[in-house]
């Protein structure tokens, strides 16, 4: 039996979005001139015989979408003269997403969107307008069973995980774009007000460091702020909706997001700490999920914010084939391991060090900045030496039916659980050092369209090479 849906009409301007800056807004401010001036130039009149015609094309195209449900298959038609036509099987559907915006909950209707494991990595597969009502049906005929559970967490987890992950690069990422189209909009050239508005601030502050440097630290400030407001208010009222076979997540205050995705369709349970977390001992779980998002970075939270031990109880909860009780393979102990997880530390210590003398020498009236610049660099090697120590003690693999793995990367504490039949590739790294001391690094590449990946250094290689053959059955013919 199959069900039949058809798109919602706020769809005709999801099509249209494409052409908004280019098409719609030069057509508004051509109408106010004419209200204004009470005279129509030929741009305009082009304009608005270019708008008509893709508003046509737009209509008859969201007339002609289907959304076909069967026992196995989805189907996605769309089209009217050049018609496509994508059949999905249900086993092949990683999840399922519904957003809803201030202008979808006035015309209860949601963006609804379905990925798999086939499309291109961080772009939504496929991504139309449906009711609200029929957006239910969809994910229920999808996804499978209605919830048994629901559980929510606080604000107060929220703004945590929010303050922790927060980044400058990400609050610059959202508000450019941002502050460039509210230029475009009103005609003024905002990003210029900005910097501005910056550079007549940190001129105002003393410090020991120049005019430049308290400016570049207060546009890190506010991007931070940026950042912090946008997850927040993104993961606001978060809450999972479980059944035994899926798990819905819903968060967002003034867009309101709902994904759901089978929790066969899970490829790995992450649970990760960043250098703010640390501080306060927290960690978030995510959960890789195949095609998920419409970013190449985005990954379904599942627990916003909580100490370790709740974390992995809640991970035994939700996953219980995701934990390894296999043999936990690690690093020597000893003052020897530990000198060579901090040996990158020191010698780039070293060479920045250098490079700081030297340059403050050739440039003598850039010595506050160069000075700055050695404090902060000096920082971030400290804290990537402490990341190697506490890697050298808690660092390890456990293979078996379920294998795990915790390590570093970049600066994140990171933990990685997942069956042994989701893992795409085992890889073995050594140099000139590891031939010397027998050991190795080990790198785990998970089977799916992210390639999500974790590498543990300075594991003893004999040890590596008998687990693997043990639990894979791969025979090492070979040496390294």
């Amino acid at each position: 039996m199959k069900h039949e849906f058809r798109a919602h009409p706020l769809m005709v301007f999801r099509l249209i979005r494409p052409f908004w800056f280019v098409l719609v807004l030069p057509l508004v401010k051509g109408l106010v001139q004419y209200l204004i001036s009470r005279r129509v130039t030929g741009v305009l009149g082009l304009e608005i015989a270019a708008f008509l015609l893709i508003s046509a094309v737009a209509g008859l195209r969201c007339a002609s979408f289907r959304l076909l449900c069967g026992e196995n298959s989805v189907t996605v038609r769309m089209g009217v003269l050049f018609r496509t036509c994508s059949v999905i099987p249900l086993s092949g559907i990683s999840s399922v997403r519904a957003v809803t915006g201030p202008i979808d909950a006035l015309c209860r209707a949601v963006t609804y969107q379905i990925n798999t494991e086939a499309g291109k990595r961080g772009k939504t597969d496929f991504s139309f307008e449906l009711s609200r009502k029929d957006s239910e049906l969809v994910s229920g005929w999808l996804i499978g069973a209605k919830t048994q559970k629901k559980l929510r967490f606080s604000a107060v987890r929220v703004a945590a995980m929010a303050a922790t992950t927060s980044s400058a690069v990400t609050g610059m990422i959202v508000a450019v774009p941002i502050i460039n189209k509210a230029g475009k909009l009103l005609g003024l050239a905002l990003e210029r007000m900005v910097f501005d508005e910056i550079n007549h601030v940190s001129e105002q502050t003393k410090t020991l460091f120049p005019p430049i440097v308290n400016a570049i630290t207060l546009l890190f400030l506010l991007a931070y702020g940026v950042s912090f407001l946008y997850l927040f208010v993104k993961n606001l009222r978060f809450e999972l909706l479980l059944n035994p076979h899926a798990i819905e997540v819903r968060s967002g205050l003034i867009w309101r997001r709902r994904a759901a995705f089978r929790k066969d369709s899970v490829n790995v349970v992450k649970i990760e700490q960043t250098p703010l977390m640390r501080l306060f001992d927290r960690y978030v779980m995510k959960a890789g999920v195949g095609g998920y998002g419409d970013t190449r970075a985005e990954t379904p939270v599942i627990v916003p914010s909580g100490r370790r031990g709740e974390i992995m109880l809640q991970a035994r909860t939700l996953f219980p084939g995701f934990e390894s009780h296999g043999r936990p393979i690690r690093a020597a102990r000893g003052k020897a391991t530990r000198r060579r997880f901090l040996f990158p530390s020191r010698l780039y210590g070293l060479l920045l060090a250098f490079v700081s003398a030297v340059t403050a020498l050739i440039f003598p009236d850039f010595g506050r900045l160069i000075l700055f610049l050695f404090l902060v660099g000096s920082a971030v090697l400290v804290y990537a030496g402490y990341l190697g120590v506490y890697i050298s003690r808690f660092g390890r693999v456990k293979l078996g039916e379920a294998c795990s793995f915790r390590g570093t990367k970049g600066f994140r504490v990171c933990e990685m659980l997942c069956p042994k039949e989701k893992i795409g590739e085992l890889k073995i790294t050594r140099i000139a050092p590891d031939r010397k001391y027998g050991t190795c690094n080990f790198t785990v590449v998970i089977r799916s369209e992210a390639a999500d990946s974790l590498t543990v250094r300075h594991l003893p290689l004999e040890t590596v090479k008998s687990e693997i053959e043990k639990n894979f059955g791969i025979e090492w013919s070979f040496d390294l």
